[in-house]
């Protein structure tokens, strides 16, 4: 008779994945994996849904409202992810890569990634985007402030 512990190693639970990928604080490249047009549970308004996913398997979650906001998200969205403006046919929007700039929220008491706003992937002049590109430049400053005022 098996028992749910066979196979149970502290090497093979130590090599697992995880199962779990979340967006970072700050820029991720994403593509939009899928747009479901539904209704606000809280206000009863027609929005859409748009998930945004990492290659890493990581989904985050944005809603398009049907209020006074719903033109800016649809251009900073169709700016960004290299849509045409007035291209309505939201199954083609699926696949298109942008950057995804995720700030803290908290709910519950617990601390999650809210998507803030959306940016194109600009390429530089040797061939990198700027995914990322933030943070690295954050990181790497060695720059100390020596004005005396």
């Amino acid at each position: 008779m098996s028992s749910f512990w066979d196979g149970v190693t502290p090497q093979a639970v130590e090599q697992a994945a995880s199962g779990f990928y979340q967006f970072a604080i700050g820029d991720n490249e994403a593509f939009i994996a899928k747009i479901t047009p539904t209704e606000s549970k809280s206000s009863g308004k027609k929005m859409l849904d748009v998930v945004f996913k990492k290659d890493d398997g990581a989904e985050i979650h944005y809603y398009i409202v049907d209020d006074e906001f719903k033109l800016a998200k649809l251009k900073q969205i169709q700016l960004s992810f290299d849509i045409p403006f007035g291209d309505t046919r939201i199954d083609m929007w699926c696949g298109k890569r942008g950057i995804v700039h995720c700030k803290e929220d908290e709910y519950n008491g617990n601390v999650y990634p809210k998507v803030a706003y959306l940016k194109p992937i600009l390429k530089t002049s040797n061939g990198n985007t700027n995914a990322g590109q933030a943070a690295k430049a954050q990181s790497e400053s060695d720059f100390v402030d020596d004005i005396p005022f």
